[in-house]
């Protein structure tokens, strides 16, 4: 992959809101599944994740991070010049678009534009990459990335959120906003793509192609009977990770001339524990410099790495950090981005109570207000 360059790009404003309702893995030992939870923990690093209870999603918390980034950067909604959104999980059809919802509720101008792109753990280079392109031209010189998926969607009940006893993904959404500069150092990114491992990671029921199969059985072609449940290929997936990604990264690095030890930090996408471990361990990176948010927030999805900058990063007394940022999954696809950001533009991850939008057509199923005939 060529490596992308791009000039006079500038960090305004990076924050990150999660739902108000947290879940802790209960490790009592003697719970009917302790072992398994106990292992659980230990191999994938995950004790904690906030996720919804009230059909909060992500262009929720998208919204609430939105404008408390438009706070801290003193901007205006109507002064951006577009807005993308990253997601695998629009509130409605995909042609709709998260973005198109989030340029109404911000009150965006109407000349300005507005997409999403459905990636989802890889997304931050790629999103970064899209708008920093975008930029290149004069008239576009604030835009706003949202990042970030709704979970609690998987399960279909509120009670059965509550009963899980272990869990991999939670919920979080952030917001970035970037701006048209002067004078900065360079944004590199470099972006990858392997399709033929499509197959290791994905849903075949919930597109177009096995719609009038979905209620027949199913066998994956080494014989596992698929129900309900997305398939993982977890042996691939980890190979993928811990070797593909990482000879990539140090491409990367030899391309740019740059060492690990030149870095303040190493941001990679939060999977599991061992995964990130494993990638830090090969690259011989150094631990302080291998930030970890997944025992909080579990696998966030494509908020993932951003999420982990605002964790790690949000309070740190240096005037400028130099992180090299690395995204992968589904796709399967990855990306590296070399980015500078002041820690001064990153505000603390915050939660979000029960705010919700209705779009006046259906109510939520927790509303005991009589619907109209």
């Amino acid at each position: 992959m060529p490596l992308l360059e791009f000039n006079n790009i500038g960090f305004a404003s990076l924050t990150c809101a999660v739902p108000a309702n947290t879940q802790t893995i209960d490790e009592n030992p003697d719970c009917p599944d302790g072992a398994y939870r106990k292992k659980f923990v230990r191999q994938m690093g995950i004790r904690k994740r906030h996720i919804s209870l009230t059909e909060q999603t992500c262009t929720d918390t998208g919204f609430a991070a939105a404008k408390r980034a438009l706070k801290n950067a003193g901007w205006s909604a109507d002064s951006l010049d577009g807005l993308i959104f990253m997601s695998q999980t629009p509130d409605f059809n995909p042609a709709t678009g998260n973005a198109h919802i989030l340029h109404y509720r911000l009150g965006m101008r109407k000349d300005s534009l507005a997409f999403d792109i459905t990636l989802g753990c890889s997304s931050f280079p790629y999103g970064l990459s899209v708008c920093a392109a975008l930029m290149q031209q004069p008239q576009v010189k604030r835009l706003c990335m949202i990042s970030g998926d709704t979970n609690f969607v998987s399960y279909n009940s509120v009670d059965a959120i509550r009963h899980c006893g272990h869990f991999l993904f939670g919920e979080g959404t952030t917001a970035l906003l970037l701006e048209q500069v002067r004078e900065t150092s360079p944004l590199r990114i470099a972006l990858y793509s392997d399709g033929a491992g499509y197959k290791y990671l994905y849903d075949p029921y919930s597109g177009c192609r096995n719609a009038w199969r979905q209620f027949r059985p199913a066998v994956t072609a080494n014989g596992v009977k698929l129900g309900a449940e997305r398939p993982m290929d977890g042996i691939e997936i980890t190979t993928f990770s811990t070797d593909t990604v990482v000879e990539s990264i140090r491409r990367f690095l030899e391309d740019t001339s740059t060492d690990v030890s030149d870095y303040d930090g190493i941001v990679l996408h939060q999977a599991n524990k061992q995964i990130v471990k494993t990638i830090g361990r090969r690259l011989k990176v150094d631990p302080k410099k291998l930030p970890l948010s997944l025992d909080r927030y579990a696998n966030t999805s494509g908020a993932s790495a951003s999420l982990t900058i605002v964790d790690a990063y949000a309070n740190d007394p240096r005037e400028c950090l130099h992180l090299l940022v690395c995204a992968y999954g589904i796709g399967l696809s990855w990306g590296i981005a070399d980015i500078r950001i002041r820690p001064a533009v990153i505000t603390s991850i915050f939660p979000v109570e029960d705010e919700i939008f209705e779009e006046g057509l259906l109510y939520p199923v927790t509303d005991e207000r009589k619907l109209p005939c």
